[in-house]
């Protein structure tokens, strides 16, 4: 379990938070919805211990991420950042993650080859030389192959063509652990219905509600008595409510329009 308490982040003394007095529990899997911006790539680094942390505490399995170093098994990220360290090809990357991690390579190749990198690509380029679309199906399937008991996937989807999604998506579904993955599209919503859904707007969580729920849903701007989630974005209230009027939430395409229904 990932647990957060009254977590606040900010990148410079004085400025303005990223993440804002958070608190929330992960124990299952979870869709993290938000738009660009609104703090759920800071979240996942703030969790993997790759950014200050102001105030609040990060606890995985009972234990501050202060006090975890380097303990195989617990927790992989797919965060381009986390792969780059070494002045070696793509290919001796993941072997030596995969070690580290008590991984499986033969697995994460295997990824690989689904999300259209071969082996001869990895043994000719080093990490920062792979397209960002590659990089991030390179440190995908680490992430994945690493068999870790929690995993933040960071948009794993970027730049993945449709047949190329659904082999991630059976990936994603056949793997036991704590899975938080994050976007800002709600095309995900009907197939991984059963997943737990966390939306995240300016910093703030609101949540959690099953995918399924949302799937008749829809989006109003205001206090609906009705609504089955509530959440505030650029100081207008929203709220989710269960058909009727709105927009549906599965046609918003992107979290991102959400600001688009305040000026209509």
């Amino acid at each position: 379990m990932i647990e957060i308490s009254k977590l606040t982040v900010r990148y410079r003394r004085g400025g303005k938070p990223i993440i804002k007095n958070l608190s929330i529990k992960f124990d299952d899997k979870y869709l993290i919805l938000g738009p660009n911006g609104s703090g759920k790539t800071t979240l996942f680094r703030a969790i993997a211990g790759l950014t200050p942390i102001e105030s609040g505490e990060i606890l995985i399995d009972g234990v501050s991420i202060s006090n975890i170093y380097g303990r195989p098994g617990l927790l992989s990220v797919n965060l381009n950042e986390v792969y780059r360290l070494l002045h070696l090809s793509a290919y001796d990357h993941l072997k030596i993650y995969i070690d580290l991690a008590c991984g499986d390579l033969d697995l994460a190749l295997e990824i690989l080859s689904e999300l259209g990198l071969d082996v001869n690509i990895l043994k000719r380029r080093k990490p920062w030389e792979l397209s960002a679309g590659q990089h991030k199906a390179f440190s995908t399937a680490i992430a994945l192959a690493s068999k870790a008991k929690h995993i933040l996937l960071d948009e794993p989807f970027e730049q993945l063509d449709p047949a190329r999604k659904s082999r991630l998506i059976e990936y994603l579904r056949k793997l036991e652990s704590i899975i938080l993955l994050n976007t800002h599209e709600t095309w995900l919503l009907p197939i991984l219905k059963d997943w737990n859904t966390v939306f995240m707007f300016e910093g703030r969580v609101y949540g959690p509600i099953k995918a399924g729920d949302l799937l008749d849903s829809t989006l109003v701007v205001g206090e609906a008595d009705n609504a089955i989630l509530r959440f505030e974005a650029s100081s207008r209230r929203y709220s989710i409510v269960k058909g009727g009027v709105g927009e549906p939430i599965t046609k918003l395409t992107t979290l991102d329009k959400v600001y688009e229904l305040a000026i209509r």
